[in-house]
């Protein structure tokens, strides 16, 4: 927790923000503009690859390189820790590294991609995340642990937006029938002189 939020308010400084405004502007505009796409598509595209590029920013970036190579090989060794030895500190980190790959499920739903891409995308994203933070020095490379937590974490925020974007067009829907409906009635009972 103290990392994440040391990495969100020390380390991403105003020169990161701009980076990230920068690449939803450059890729915004060559969605829109070069590949001619709906402004929509464009703004969901844009918005999908500056969260990436956020994720890589707190998970790389902006992590200052340790002295020597950190790894923690063995598997759900940090449930192990929360359950067996209380450890709420790593249940926060838990929980964070759930929560930080939802919007990538959320985005990648309301884009129409499936969720079996969904979830080979996000397993290797953070795969290569976790090998990266390895041989870099810039955490702690937890194979096993971090990608599953990851991967979940976009499969719910995939089935979540799932549930809900139904229900929204569907009240959407009604919306625009109520709203038909009433213009036809209005327009019925004025009749043409």
């Amino acid at each position: 927790m103290e990392q994440a939020y040391s990495i969100l308010h020390n380390h991403l400084t105003i020169p990161y923000w701009l980076s990230l405004l920068a690449l939803f502007l450059f890729v915004f505009a060559v969605w829109k503009v070069v590949a001619k796409k709906k402004w929509t598509q464009s703004f969901l595209i844009s918005l999908f690859v500056t969260y990436i590029f956020f994720i890589l920013l707190i998970t790389l970036i902006a992590r200052t390189p340790a002295d020597a190579r950190k790894a923690e090989l063995i598997p759900f060794w940090s449930w192990y820790e929360v359950i067996v030895n209380h450890s709420t500190s790593l249940a926060v980190e838990i929980g964070l590294n759930v929560v930080l790959f939802v919007p990538v499920g959320i985005l990648s739903r309301l884009q129409n991609i499936g969720v079996k891409r969904v979830l080979l995308f996000s397993l290797c994203l953070s795969l290569c995340i976790e090998v990266t933070q390895y041989f870099t020095c810039r955490g702690l490379c937890e194979i096993f642990d971090d990608v599953i937590h990851n991967t979940v974490g976009a499969c719910i925020g995939w089935v979540v937006c799932d549930r809900i974007v139904p229900l929204i067009k569907k009240r959407y829907r009604k919306a625009l029938n109520l709203l038909e409906r009433t213009i036809k009635k209005h327009s019925a009972k004025r009749k043409p002189m």
